[in-house]
């Protein structure tokens, strides 16, 4: 099983390509993984399992930073 993660899931463009790359490879089960799910889906692409699923509207800008090395606090931003 191939897990395709992304951070935020917004018009499917990033899943769309990412799911591209295994067209030819003979998988039995494919899933994928956001962190924020922005429900404006240009492409037929959704998530199969999501930290949170946001309504926004199409002009808000959703931001994840991840600190692997700091002691910073991971957070997401809408603004």
């Amino acid at each position: 099983m191939v897990i395709l993660i992304d951070d935020v899931l917004n018009s499917g463009r990033t899943l769309a390509y990412g799911l591209g790359v295994f067209l030819d490879v003979p998988l039995k089960r494919m899933r994928t993984a956001v962190l924020i799910d922005r429900s404006h889906h240009q492409f037929p692409v959704f998530s199969d399992y999501y930290g949170l699923k946001l309504s926004t509207i199409l002009k808000e800008h959703v931001e994840v930073v991840l600190e692997e090395y700091d002691k910073k606090e991971d957070a997401a931003y809408l603004s």
